[in-house]
Protein backbone atom coordinates (compact mmCIF):
# COMPACT_ATOMS: atom_id res chain seq x y z
CA UNK A 1 0.00 0.00 0.00
CA UNK A 2 1.75 3.25 -1.22
CA UNK A 3 -0.80 5.75 0.70
CA UNK A 4 0.75 7.54 3.40
CA UNK A 5 -0.02 6.60 6.67
CA UNK A 6 -1.54 9.25 9.41
CA UNK A 7 -0.18 9.03 12.85
CA UNK A 8 -2.67 8.31 15.59
CA UNK A 9 -1.87 9.84 19.14
CA UNK A 10 -2.85 8.55 22.36
CA UNK A 11 -3.74 12.14 24.24
CA UNK A 12 -6.02 12.03 21.23
CA UNK A 13 -8.29 9.43 22.24
CA UNK A 14 -7.63 9.44 26.27
CA UNK A 15 -9.04 12.05 28.99
CA UNK A 16 -7.32 13.43 31.51
CA UNK A 17 -7.15 10.50 34.07
CA UNK A 18 -7.98 7.73 31.96
CA UNK A 19 -5.45 5.31 32.00
CA UNK A 20 -6.12 3.64 28.35
CA UNK A 21 -8.82 3.72 25.30
CA UNK A 22 -11.36 0.94 24.95
CA UNK A 23 -14.32 0.54 22.44
CA UNK A 24 -16.48 -1.88 20.68
CA UNK A 25 -16.64 -0.83 17.01
CA UNK A 26 -19.13 -2.20 14.00
CA UNK A 27 -17.91 -1.57 10.72
CA UNK A 28 -19.01 -1.80 7.21
CA UNK A 29 -16.84 -2.08 4.08
CA UNK A 30 -16.78 1.58 3.54
CA UNK A 31 -15.85 1.97 7.07
CA UNK A 32 -12.85 1.78 8.83
CA UNK A 33 -9.66 3.52 10.18
CA UNK A 34 -7.48 4.84 7.74
CA UNK A 35 -4.00 3.23 7.18
CA UNK A 36 -2.16 4.79 10.12
CA UNK A 37 0.33 4.30 12.66
CA UNK A 38 0.84 5.72 15.93
CA UNK A 39 2.17 6.37 19.48
CA UNK A 40 0.86 3.41 21.84
CA UNK A 41 0.58 -0.40 21.97
CA UNK A 42 -2.98 -1.67 20.53
CA UNK A 43 -4.72 -5.01 20.90
CA UNK A 44 -8.28 -6.03 18.97
CA UNK A 45 -10.35 -8.58 18.82
CA UNK A 46 -13.68 -9.80 16.71
CA UNK A 47 -16.74 -10.47 17.81
CA UNK A 48 -18.58 -10.96 15.17
CA UNK A 49 -18.77 -10.78 10.96
CA UNK A 50 -15.86 -10.39 8.66
CA UNK A 51 -13.32 -7.99 7.70
CA UNK A 52 -9.38 -7.35 6.20
CA UNK A 53 -6.53 -5.81 8.41
CA UNK A 54 -3.94 -4.83 6.15
CA UNK A 55 -0.59 -4.39 8.12
CA UNK A 56 2.57 -3.53 6.93
CA UNK A 57 1.99 -4.35 3.08
CA UNK A 58 -0.05 -7.70 3.91
CA UNK A 59 -3.66 -8.20 3.72
CA UNK A 60 -5.13 -11.03 6.60
CA UNK A 61 -8.81 -11.76 6.44
CA UNK A 62 -10.62 -10.77 10.26
CA UNK A 63 -13.12 -13.50 11.55
CA UNK A 64 -14.11 -13.88 14.93
CA UNK A 65 -11.56 -16.59 16.66
CA UNK A 66 -8.17 -13.99 16.24
CA UNK A 67 -6.48 -11.37 18.78
CA UNK A 68 -4.20 -9.07 17.17
CA UNK A 69 -1.22 -7.63 18.94
CA UNK A 70 -0.21 -3.86 17.14
CA UNK A 71 2.96 -2.04 18.11
CA UNK A 72 3.51 1.35 17.45
CA UNK A 73 5.48 0.91 14.45
CA UNK A 74 3.00 -0.85 12.52
CA UNK A 75 0.67 0.55 9.74
CA UNK A 76 -2.43 -0.69 9.57
CA UNK A 77 -5.98 -0.38 8.57
CA UNK A 78 -8.99 -2.46 9.53
CA UNK A 79 -12.50 -2.54 7.23
CA UNK A 80 -15.77 -4.48 7.28
CA UNK A 81 -17.90 -6.37 4.82
CA UNK A 82 -21.46 -5.58 3.54
CA UNK A 83 -22.28 -9.07 3.72
CA UNK A 84 -21.29 -9.59 6.82
CA UNK A 85 -20.18 -6.15 8.94
CA UNK A 86 -17.37 -6.43 11.39
CA UNK A 87 -17.53 -5.93 15.26
CA UNK A 88 -14.25 -5.33 16.90
CA UNK A 89 -13.06 -4.54 20.32
CA UNK A 90 -10.25 -2.45 20.41
CA UNK A 91 -7.68 -0.98 23.58
CA UNK A 92 -5.06 0.98 22.89
CA UNK A 93 -2.88 1.97 25.59
CA UNK A 94 0.40 3.13 26.62
CA UNK A 95 3.47 1.66 25.65
CA UNK A 96 4.94 2.53 28.54
CA UNK A 97 2.00 0.80 30.63
CA UNK A 98 3.47 -2.57 28.57
CA UNK A 99 7.16 -1.74 29.41
CA UNK A 100 5.68 -1.77 33.16
CA UNK A 101 4.25 -4.31 33.43
CA UNK A 102 6.39 -7.11 31.32
CA UNK A 103 9.38 -6.16 33.30
CA UNK A 104 7.18 -6.92 36.43
CA UNK A 105 5.90 -9.72 35.05
CA UNK A 106 7.35 -11.55 32.02
CA UNK A 107 10.50 -10.60 31.67
CA UNK A 108 12.31 -13.72 31.07
CA UNK A 109 10.03 -14.21 28.43
CA UNK A 110 10.06 -12.53 24.88
CA UNK A 111 8.43 -9.29 24.33
CA UNK A 112 4.89 -10.82 22.57
CA UNK A 113 4.31 -7.75 20.57
CA UNK A 114 7.86 -7.67 18.86
CA UNK A 115 7.27 -11.42 17.45
CA UNK A 116 6.73 -11.65 13.66
CA UNK A 117 3.26 -10.64 12.39
CA UNK A 118 2.12 -14.31 12.30
CA UNK A 119 2.99 -14.56 15.67
CA UNK A 120 0.87 -11.64 16.81
CA UNK A 121 -2.29 -13.12 16.03
CA UNK A 122 -3.27 -15.32 18.97
CA UNK A 123 -6.50 -18.28 17.95
CA UNK A 124 -9.17 -17.48 20.25
CA UNK A 125 -10.45 -20.61 22.37
CA UNK A 126 -13.64 -21.05 24.08
CA UNK A 127 -11.35 -20.58 27.15
CA UNK A 128 -9.48 -17.54 26.22
CA UNK A 129 -13.24 -15.87 25.20
CA UNK A 130 -14.60 -16.53 28.51
CA UNK A 131 -11.72 -14.17 29.83
CA UNK A 132 -11.93 -12.10 26.94
CA UNK A 133 -15.70 -11.52 27.82
CA UNK A 134 -14.54 -11.00 31.69
CA UNK A 135 -12.41 -8.10 30.98
CA UNK A 136 -14.07 -6.54 28.41
CA UNK A 137 -16.92 -5.88 31.05
CA UNK A 138 -14.01 -4.51 33.70
CA UNK A 139 -12.52 -2.44 30.64
CA UNK A 140 -15.33 -1.10 29.72
CA UNK A 141 -15.47 0.76 32.95
CA UNK A 142 -16.03 4.85 32.34
CA UNK A 143 -13.47 6.11 34.41
CA UNK A 144 -10.84 3.54 32.64
CA UNK A 145 -9.21 2.67 35.71
CA UNK A 146 -5.52 1.87 35.59
CA UNK A 147 -5.90 -1.68 37.74
CA UNK A 148 -8.46 -3.24 34.63
CA UNK A 149 -5.75 -2.25 32.50
CA UNK A 150 -3.19 -3.49 34.24
CA UNK A 151 -5.13 -6.49 35.06
CA UNK A 152 -5.66 -7.35 31.46
CA UNK A 153 -2.22 -6.92 30.49
CA UNK A 154 -1.26 -9.74 33.22
CA UNK A 155 -3.63 -11.86 31.74
CA UNK A 156 -2.38 -11.69 28.65
CA UNK A 157 -0.34 -15.58 29.08
CA UNK A 158 -3.97 -17.06 29.62
CA UNK A 159 -5.56 -15.64 26.27
CA UNK A 160 -2.63 -17.37 24.61
CA UNK A 161 -4.36 -20.36 23.39
CA UNK A 162 -1.64 -22.89 22.06
CA UNK A 163 -4.73 -24.94 20.19
CA UNK A 164 -7.12 -23.18 17.94
CA UNK A 165 -9.02 -27.18 18.14
CA UNK A 166 -11.91 -25.42 20.28
CA UNK A 167 -14.26 -23.09 18.00
CA UNK A 168 -14.94 -20.16 20.10
CA UNK A 169 -18.42 -20.85 19.80
CA UNK A 170 -18.24 -23.88 21.43
CA UNK A 171 -18.79 -22.87 25.33
CA UNK A 172 -22.03 -23.07 26.38
CA UNK A 173 -24.10 -20.06 26.90
CA UNK A 174 -25.31 -19.97 29.81
CA UNK A 175 -21.24 -20.61 30.74
CA UNK A 176 -20.22 -17.64 29.04
CA UNK A 177 -23.25 -15.40 30.60
CA UNK A 178 -22.23 -17.02 34.24
CA UNK A 179 -18.71 -16.44 33.21
CA UNK A 180 -19.58 -12.76 32.95
CA UNK A 181 -21.46 -12.16 35.83
CA UNK A 182 -18.21 -13.39 38.70
CA UNK A 183 -18.45 -9.99 40.09
CA UNK A 184 -21.46 -9.13 41.79
CA UNK A 185 -22.12 -9.06 44.97
CA UNK A 186 -23.72 -11.82 45.89
CA UNK A 187 -21.77 -14.04 44.19
CA UNK A 188 -18.53 -12.75 45.77
CA UNK A 189 -20.49 -13.53 48.66
CA UNK A 190 -22.12 -16.66 48.34
CA UNK A 191 -19.37 -18.49 46.72
CA UNK A 192 -19.64 -21.41 44.77
CA UNK A 193 -22.41 -22.55 44.62
CA UNK A 194 -24.42 -19.05 43.97
CA UNK A 195 -21.92 -19.42 40.76
CA UNK A 196 -23.51 -22.45 39.84
CA UNK A 197 -27.41 -20.93 40.91
CA UNK A 198 -26.60 -18.41 39.10
CA UNK A 199 -25.95 -20.80 35.51
CA UNK A 200 -29.19 -22.59 36.52
CA UNK A 201 -26.78 -25.96 36.66
CA UNK A 202 -25.96 -27.98 39.44
CA UNK A 203 -22.62 -27.45 41.45
CA UNK A 204 -21.08 -30.66 39.69
CA UNK A 205 -22.39 -30.15 36.64
CA UNK A 206 -21.00 -26.11 36.38
CA UNK A 207 -17.62 -27.75 37.77
CA UNK A 208 -17.52 -29.92 35.12
CA UNK A 209 -18.03 -27.88 32.65
CA UNK A 210 -15.89 -25.01 33.62
CA UNK A 211 -12.90 -27.68 33.75
CA UNK A 212 -13.69 -28.36 30.31
CA UNK A 213 -14.22 -24.96 28.62
CA UNK A 214 -12.70 -22.76 30.76
CA UNK A 215 -9.71 -24.99 32.20
CA UNK A 216 -10.60 -24.00 35.47
CA UNK A 217 -12.41 -24.84 38.82
CA UNK A 218 -15.00 -22.68 39.77
CA UNK A 219 -13.27 -21.78 43.41
CA UNK A 220 -10.51 -21.19 40.60
CA UNK A 221 -12.56 -18.48 39.19
CA UNK A 222 -14.29 -17.45 42.00
CA UNK A 223 -10.86 -16.06 43.46
CA UNK A 224 -9.84 -14.23 40.40
CA UNK A 225 -13.15 -12.23 40.19
CA UNK A 226 -12.86 -11.86 44.46
CA UNK A 227 -8.86 -10.12 44.02
CA UNK A 228 -9.92 -8.39 41.01
CA UNK A 229 -13.09 -6.46 42.99
CA UNK A 230 -10.23 -6.47 45.82
CA UNK A 231 -7.90 -4.53 43.50
CA UNK A 232 -11.03 -1.90 42.51
CA UNK A 233 -11.61 -1.19 45.83
CA UNK A 234 -8.34 -0.56 47.27
CA UNK A 235 -7.83 1.39 44.26
CA UNK A 236 -10.46 3.35 44.51
CA UNK A 237 -11.47 3.84 47.94
CA UNK A 238 -10.37 4.42 51.78
CA UNK A 239 -12.36 1.68 52.90
CA UNK A 240 -10.51 -0.62 55.20
CA UNK A 241 -8.71 -4.02 53.91
CA UNK A 242 -10.59 -5.90 56.44
CA UNK A 243 -13.85 -4.42 55.30
CA UNK A 244 -12.74 -4.77 51.70
CA UNK A 245 -11.90 -8.59 52.21
CA UNK A 246 -15.92 -8.96 54.10
CA UNK A 247 -17.32 -8.10 51.22
CA UNK A 248 -15.71 -10.68 49.02
CA UNK A 249 -16.72 -13.54 51.23
CA UNK A 250 -13.76 -14.39 52.67
CA UNK A 251 -13.01 -14.28 56.45
CA UNK A 252 -9.30 -15.38 57.11
CA UNK A 253 -6.37 -12.22 56.36
CA UNK A 254 -3.96 -14.69 55.99
CA UNK A 255 -5.82 -16.92 52.87
CA UNK A 256 -6.89 -13.38 51.64
CA UNK A 257 -3.50 -12.13 51.40
CA UNK A 258 -2.24 -15.30 49.71
CA UNK A 259 -4.51 -15.05 47.46
CA UNK A 260 -3.82 -11.43 46.34
CA UNK A 261 -0.36 -12.12 46.06
CA UNK A 262 -0.86 -14.77 43.72
CA UNK A 263 -3.48 -12.55 41.51
CA UNK A 264 -1.84 -9.13 41.76
CA UNK A 265 2.29 -9.93 42.85
CA UNK A 266 1.75 -7.90 46.15
CA UNK A 267 0.31 -7.54 49.44
CA UNK A 268 -3.12 -5.92 49.30
CA UNK A 269 -1.39 -2.54 50.95
CA UNK A 270 1.20 -2.32 48.78
CA UNK A 271 -1.49 -2.66 45.97
CA UNK A 272 -3.15 0.54 48.09
CA UNK A 273 -0.38 2.55 48.33
CA UNK A 274 1.50 2.28 44.33
CA UNK A 275 -2.34 2.65 42.81
CA UNK A 276 -3.48 5.54 45.59
CA UNK A 277 -0.72 6.85 47.53
CA UNK A 278 -2.70 9.22 49.55
CA UNK A 279 -4.51 6.24 51.16
CA UNK A 280 -3.08 5.04 54.30
CA UNK A 281 -4.26 1.17 55.86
Amino acid sequence: MNVAPVRFRLKDFVRPGEAYHFARTDLAAAQGARYHDHDYHEIFWVLRGEGVHRCNGATQPLRPGGLHLIRPADRHSVSGTDHAPLRIINLAFPSASWTRIRARYFDRESDWFEQPMAGRVWPVDARALALLNHWSERLADMSRPRVALDGFLMDLPQLRATSPRLAVTSAPDWLLRAQRHLAQPEVLVGGTPALARLAGRSPSHFARATRRWLGRTPTDLLNEARMDHSARQLAETARPILEIMFDCGLNNISHFYTLFRQRHGMSPRRYRLQAHPTVRG
